[in-house]
Formats: structure tokens, C-alpha cells, sequence
């Protein structure tokens, strides 16, 4: 029995390597003659197909093409935008007059645009102001809540740039990926600033995935977008997650939603081709109205509008 068992095992070796050897013999010849025979097929295919596709990627890019270049022209925090173009020609409807203390900036402005200045730069100086005192105005006389004044009106302006709808498409976007990779790192359990950085990857690759795939899918409104705006939303993130970290989910969740119906709001003025020729032929004004109403703002003390909604029970009975 043990010499018919050591028997056994030896032939079975024998088979076994002779199997091996086989199957090495096919899987060569395999790797030599059916990667031709498959070439040949994928070239008849790509001969039938390749007219067809041509034709229709010709199509799709020429359409996206345009599509980008009509939205990028619309872009006023672009130097080169043909609203740049606009804007200066604003400037040649107005003769400032004799230079006085009443129109030393408008003076000043149409130098620095002869010297080289984009006139979209100056108006978004001008207007962030404005930006700032809207956003003052609903917190403190509307009662909403939300970042501060510093993340709704950056917000604001990259609305601005990048189109209101565009841009809430890219926050969400950034919003949800940040949602994601924060409950991700979380249970890495690094330190925060480490963490922090780990967050900015995740939501860099992100953007890069909505970048790419707005190509591939003729999106051009996220093809569009500049970096201007995109790096706004991605470093207002620190914001957002310290909110979520601070604050229950609900909490967090109303916050956020205000911060975005006041940037919203500031962005739909701000783009307003009469606000932006008013505070361009007329800065002086507008920057006296603009403190002005910061001062009215910050002297009133009563109620505020939501408080009068979430108290009106109360006053009727009083």
C-alpha cells in the first residue's frame, strides 16, 4: 500500500507538470494569434463606426464650443470678458467734467482703464461694498442667519462669475463631497490640520471629476467655469464643515440654506447691468449711499422681520 500510494503521488506529479506546460503552450500561442485576429475585427469596426462619429463629435464639440464661449462671455470677473468692453463703454456716455472733489474718482477712474486697468475689476471693487451692506441688511433687519458677512458675500461673488444656477450646481457639489470626506477622515482620526488638507484632496478630485465630466457630457456651463470662482467655493469648505462639526445637522443644514439665499440674492443685484453702470459713472454717489445705509442699518434696534412672524402671537395679545 505505501509503494502503490508513492506511485500515485508521482504519476500524479507528472500529469500535473505535463498540464502546466500545456497550458503554458496555449496561453503563448493565445497571446500571439488572437490579439491578431481581434485587431483585424476592431479595425473593421472602427472602419464602419469612424465616419459616423466623426461627423457627430464634430457636432457635439463645435455646439459645446460655443456654448462655453457664450457663458465665459458673460463672466465679469474675467479680464478678457467682452463685458469688459461694455463696461467701458459706459464710461464714454458720461463726460465727467472739470476735475473737483465731486468726481475725482470718476476721473481717476477712466485713467486707470486708459492705463491698462480691466473696468469689470473696478466695478467688482465698487460693488462689494454693496455685496456687503445687502448682506447686513438681511441678518440684521430680516433676521436670517448664516457665515458671518465674509463666506455669503465671497459666495456672492462667485455666483456672480460663475452664473447663479452653475454655481449652486458647483456647491452642492463641493458641499456633498466635503459631507462625504469628512465622515471619511473622521474615522482616520487624524489631527486637524492634516485632516484638513486630506479634505481639500477629496474635494479637489471632485471638482476635477465635474470639470472632466461636464466635457464628456457637453456640459458647457461647468466646462466654463474659471479657477477664480472655484477656488472661492472650495476654501469657503472650512466654513461649512465647522458648522457641521458645531451644530446639530438641522441646525447646520439652515444655516447653509440662508448663506446660500443671501449670496443668491446679493449675486442677482450685483449682475444687474444698471446697478453696474450706475456705481461705474457714478462711484462717488454710490459709495456715500452704500455707508450711509450702513449707518441706518447699524442704528436700528428693534425687531427683526422674522421676529415679528415668530413673535406676532405674542404682540397681538399684549
Amino acid at each position: 500500500m505505501g509503494d502503490k500510494g508513492k506511485f500515485d503521488r508521482v504519476k500524479y506529479n507528472k500529469i500535473m507538470k505535463r498540464l502546466l506546460v500545456l497550458i503554458s503552450v496555449l496561453f503563448l500561442l493565445s497571446g500571439i494569434m488572437v490579439p491578431e485576429v481581434l485587431a483585424l475585427k476592431k479595425l473593421e469596426i472602427k472602419e464602419f463606426f469612424t465616419e459616423k462619429s466623426t461627423k457627430s463629435g464634430e457636432l457635439a464639440t463645435s455646439s459645446a464650443t460655443l456654448e462655453i464661449e457664450a457663458i465665459t462671455k458673460e463672466d465679469i470677473t474675467e479680464r478678457e470678458s467682452p463685458v469688459a468692453g461694455r463696461l467701458e463703454g459706459y464710461l464714454d456716455e458720461k463726460d465727467p467734467g472739470v476735475l473737483n472733489w465731486k468726481n475725482f474718482l470718476q476721473h481717476s477712474i477712466r485713467g486707470a482703464v486708459e492705463q491698462g486697468v480691466s473696468a469689470n475689476t473696478i466695478v467688482l471693487v465698487l460693488l462689494f461694498p454693496l455685496v456687503a451692506s445687502l448682506i447686513a441688511a438681511g441678518r440684521h433687519l430680516l433676521g436670517l442667519t448664516g457665515f458671518g458677512i465674509f463666506v455669503p458675500a465671497m459666495l456672492s461673488v462667485a455666483f456672480v462669475a460663475t452664473g447663479i444656477r452653475v454655481g449652486m450646481l458647483m456647491f452642492v457639489i463641493i458641499w456633498l463631497t466635503a459631507t462625504f470626506s469628512r465622515r471619511l477622515t473622521r474615522k482616520l482620526k487624524m489631527q486637524y490640520m492634516p485632516r484638513m488638507a486630506l479634505l481639500m484632496w477629496f474635494i479637489s478630485i471632485g471638482v476635477l471629476g465635474v470639470l472632466l465630466g461636464g466635457v464628456n457630457i457637453n456640459l458647457g456651463e461647468l466646462s466654463a467655469i474659471s479657477i477664480f470662482p472655484i477656488l472661492i467655493l472650495m476654501l469657503l469648505t472650512e466654513s461649512f464643515i465647522e458648522v457641521q462639526v458645531g451644530k446639530s445637522r438641522r441646525e447646520a443644514f439652515r444655516v447653509t440654506l440662508q448663506t446660500i439665499l443671501m449670496a443668491v440674492g446679493a449675486a442677482v443685484i450685483v449682475k444687474l447691468n444698471v446697478v453696474q453702470k450706475s456705481v461705474l459713472l457714478n462711484p462717488e454717489l454710490a459709495l456715500l449711499i452704500i455707508a450711509l445705509f450702513d449707518i441706518y442699518v447699524g442704528k436700528y434696534v428693534g425687531l427683526r422681520a422674522l421676529e415679528y412672524l415668530k413673535f406676532k402671537d405674542l404682540m397681538r395679545k399684549k
